[in-house]
């Protein structure tokens, strides 16, 4: 459990770099392979970059959520509205010495409640590898369910380049 008080805020521009370098560090590279989030058997390359984060930040509709402790980044979840009544929830990272301490709950439980209370939504969406059977099975214990949808991830560069074959997206 966690000692220290954990506080929440909405990213703005100026902390792009550090949720890029936070979200890299957790799915890539040889580091990340501390953490139980990591992808880096997965994928290659980054996850994500500085532009694509302040992309998010802008746009209309999405926030990126920071959990802070002692003022520093340790987490970080990206939440859009798509329509009336559905979020979509992403890039859903903690800080490998912070895993396991309850924060990335923490982080869902802030987006949901944002999701409904602010964006008037009721349903939330999200995409994961199904070959990430932990993670598929942690947001199963959190009370999502799987939908009938499976698409076989395709070469995005933008999002990493596949080491394994046959991937799908759930």
């Amino acid at each position: 459990m966690l000692k220290e008080e954990i506080k929440f805020r909405i990213a703005d521009a100026i902390d792009a770099e550090v949720i890029a370098s936070l979200v890299n560090s957790v799915y890539r590279g040889e580091g990340a392979k501390k953490g139980w989030t990591t992808e880096a058997d997965l994928l290659g390359g980054i996850r994500i970059n500085t532009e694509m984060v302040n992309k998010l930040i802008s746009s209309p509709g999405n926030i990126i959520l920071l959990a802070l402790i002692n003022d520093k980044i340790v987490g970080c979840v990206h939440l859009e509205k798509k329509n009336s009544n559905k979020c979509y929830l992403g890039l859903l990272s903690v800080d490998v010495n912070y895993q396991n301490k309850k924060i990335g709950r923490a982080m869902i439980d802030k987006c949901e409640a944002y999701a409904k209370n602010i964006y008037e939504c009721d349903e939330m969406e999200m995409r994961v590898f199904e070959l990430r059977k932990e993670l598929v099975e942690f947001y199963l214990r959190r009370g999502y369910s799987l939908t009938e949808k499976r698409e076989p991830f395709l070469d995005n560069s933008h999002v990493g380049i596949p080491k394994v074959r046959d991937f799908f997206l759930l």
